[in-house]
């Protein structure tokens, strides 16, 4: 596994996560159990690590950059 990103709080994590997710990129976050419990311990380390596989890592990295299509058509959006 290659961390790709370190956030601050669990909750980037988790919703970098899904975006990947969304692009067909798995990823794992090694911290979430720590954080979840004590995020005060990732105050003072360089943060909530998110890893993917090697192989992933360069897509990954592109991914992270992306916006995912579709956002502006969201239903739930009702400015009409």
């Amino acid at each position: 596994m290659k961390t790709i990103a370190n956030f601050g709080t669990l909750m980037e994590a988790e919703l970098m996560k899904l975006k990947l997710s969304s692009f067909g990129i798995e990823a794992f976050i090694p911290d979430e159990l720590t954080a979840g419990v004590a995020p005060h311990i990732f105050a003072t380390k360089s943060g909530i690590r998110l890893q993917v596989a090697e192989k992933d890592e360069e897509i990954a990295q592109e991914a992270m950059l992306r916006e995912i299509d579709g956002l502006e058509d969201d239903p739930m959006n009702n400015e009409d």
